[in-house]
C-alpha cells in the first residue's frame, strides 16, 4: 500500500491546484455526493480485487485503460482499446479500466477517472506486477489542452488537468519499468519528452503543438483510435507496424476533411524489447 499512498500524495497535489483553476465556474465546484463517492470507491476495490497476480518468471503484462472526459466516445474508446490491447498482450484478468462515465444521469459501470484514482490504480499495479519484469500499458483519451495536459471532467461538474510530468513522477514512484503509454488526446505529443526513456513507448495521437479529430461525443470512436486501437491493433500486426498503418490512415482522413495534419508522434526506447515481446495475443 505504500506505493499507493505515495501516489495518492502527488496527485491529490494536482486535484488541489486544478479545483483552484476552475474555482470561477459553478459547475466545476459541485461536489460528488457521499453515495456516489462511496460507490466509486466500492467498484475500485472490486477491480483491484480482480487482478490475477504476476506469475514468476513470466512477462505478465497489465493493460489499464482510461477515458478522462464524461462523454460516450471517451468512455467507448476507453471501453474497446481495453478489449483489444488485452487480447494482443494476453492480459486477462490482468486489465482495469477507469472512466467519467456518460454525463449527468446516466449509468456507472468503471471506477472514476479522477486524478485519486488514477494514482490510486498505479499505485495498485505497481504492487501486484513485477516491476522490472512484467510490462504495463497504460491507454489514456479525452480532450487535449494546448499547454500539453489532458483535461479531465466528471458528470460535468468536477475538473482537473494530468500534467505529462506529474504522470512520469508516478510511474516512477510506483517503480515500473517497462512502460508502453498510448495517448489520444490533442497535443497530446506533449506527453512525450516528459515520458520518454530506454524502457519506454510512447504513442500519441498528436504532436505536442496539433490537434486531433473525432471527438464528437456522439461517436465511438477518435480518428486515433479508430485507425490505431480499432482498426490496426485488429489486425494483429506488430505494434509499430500498427502504428504506421494507423498514421497513414490518419493523413487520408484528415486530406478529405481538409484539416490541418495532427502529426501522431511516437518515442521508442533503446530497451523495449520485452514490450514488443510481449504483444502474442490475436484479436479473436
Amino acid at each position: 500500500m505504500r506505493l499507493a499512498a505515495a501516489c495518492l500524495a502527488l496527485f491529490l497535489t494536482i486535484a488541489a491546484t486544478a479545483s483552484a483553476q476552475v474555482a470561477g465556474s459553478p459547475s466545476g465546484m459541485i461536489a460528488i455526493s457521499p453515495r456516489e463517492e462511496l460507490a466509486q470507491h466500492q467498484r475500485m476495490e472490486q477491480a483491484f480485487a480482480a487482478l490475477q497476480p504476476q506469475r514468476r518468471g513470466v512477462v505478465d503484462t497489465y493493460v489499464l485503460s482510461v477515458g478522462f472526459w464524461d462523454e460516450h466516445v471517451f468512455q467507448h474508446e476507453a471501453e474497446g482499446a481495453a478489449a483489444v490491447l488485452g487480447q494482443r498482450f494476453s492480459a486477462a484478468g490482468r486489465t482495469l479500466i477507469l472512466t467519467n462515465g456518460e454525463g449527468p444521469g446516466t449509468p456507472r459501470t468503471y471506477p472514476g477517472a479522477r486524478p485519486y484514482q488514477l494514482a490510486s490504480a498505479i499505485g495498485r499495479l505497481g504492487e501486484v506486477m513485477d516491476r522490472s519484469e512484467d510490462v504495463l500499458v497504460l491507454f489514456m483519451t479525452s480532450h487535449g489542452n494546448p499547454d500539453g495536459s489532458m483535461a479531465i471532467q466528471e458528470q460535468m461538474r468536477t475538473r482537473f488537468a494530468l500534467r505529462p510530468q506529474y504522470l512520469r513522477e508516478a510511474l516512477d514512484e510506483a517503480g515500473i519499468k517497462n512502460r508502453l503509454v498510448i495517448v489520444s488526446s490533442c497535443f497530446s505529443g506533449a506527453f512525450i519528452p516528459a515520458l520518454q526513456n530506454e524502457n519506454t513507448i510512447i504513442l500519441t495521437a498528436a504532436a505536442y503543438d496539433r490537434t486531433s479529430f473525432g471527438c464528437q461525443p456522439e461517436r465511438d470512436w477518435t480518428y486515433f483510435g479508430e485507425a490505431f486501437i480499432n482498426q490496426s491493433m485488429r489486425q494483429n500486426r506488430p505494434l509499430l507496424d500498427a502504428f504506421s498503418t494507423a498514421k497513414m490512415l490518419i493523413e487520408s482522413w484528415e486530406a478529405r476533411d481538409n484539416v490541418r495534419p495532427s502529426l501522431p508522434n511516437s518515442s521508442v526506447g533503446a530497451q523495449t524489447q520485452v514490450i514488443q515481446g510481449a504483444m502474442t495475443g490475436r484479436v479473436r
